[in-house]
């Protein structure tokens, strides 16, 4: 008599042969983020939010997501790879599109992404209308010395203007909040304090960087 294969169930995934989860890490929404919820205050935790809104906890020391696929299949999840990707563990590989990468990637953690380039060495950069900007002449670039918070200044999408003399200028961020920054009496109006403040620190690497105007209005080359 032929030995029936047990139905799968809610609590019993089918298991199949799967696809390949590496493409699906790179280009599906998902934000991976550092030092939240349950990940706060434990540096090999993160949380990664799908598009759909589903939260699951990868722990890197442990190598294990709270998702089905890895407690169900015998494969490492997309979340998980997503992870090894957006922290630089794991360099993007060479065959993915820039065009085709989430455009929110590696934006929420402390790492530095990693692409293999033509000649099988790795670059780490950071993205720009999905393209790799030289390190030696982006200021924005991180670096492998720069502060947690000096990287998120660098990452995170804002746009600064000159505002007024001396030394006021405005920061739009990417979730539309406004904030004003004084670079002379060293304040924002942010919650944060200045030290820790990412719009202060944006704002002064695009002053060195002679991308806005300098604090008494003059035009860079002026």
């Amino acid at each position: 008599m032929a030995t029936q294969t047990p139905s799968a169930t809610a609590d019993t995934p089918e298991i199949s042969d799967l696809p390949d989860r590496t493409e699906a890490a790179l280009t599906e929404v998902m934000s991976v983020l550092d030092d939240i919820g349950l990940a706060r205050g434990a540096p090999d935790l993160y949380l990664v939010v799908s598009s759909s809104g589903s939260t699951y906890l990868v722990d890197t020391r442990k190598g294990t997501c709270e998702c089905p696929d890895d407690e169900y299949r015998d494969i490492t999840c997309k979340h998980k790879r997503r992870v090894a990707f957006a922290t630089g563990e794991r360099p993007i590989p060479g065959w993915i599109q820039r065009a085709q990468l989430d455009d929110n990637f590696g934006e929420y953690v402390d790492g530095d992404v990693r692409f293999l380039t033509t000649d099988g060495g790795v670059a780490q950069a950071r993205f720009d209308d999905g393209e790799v900007i030289d390190p030696e002449e982006d200021p924005l670039a991180v670096h492998n010395n720069d502060e947690p918070r000096t990287r998120r200044a660098k990452r995170e999408e804002m746009d600064v203007s000159f505002l007024a003399k001396p030394g006021r200028y405005e920061v739009h961020s990417a979730s539309d909040s406004v904030y004003e920054v004084d670079v002379l009496a060293k304040t924002c109006s942010c919650p944060d304090t200045v030290e820790r403040c990412k719009h202060f620190r944006r704002v002064d690497i695009e002053i060195r960087a002679g991308l806005v105007p300098r604090p008494d209005g003059k035009l860079p080359d002026a």
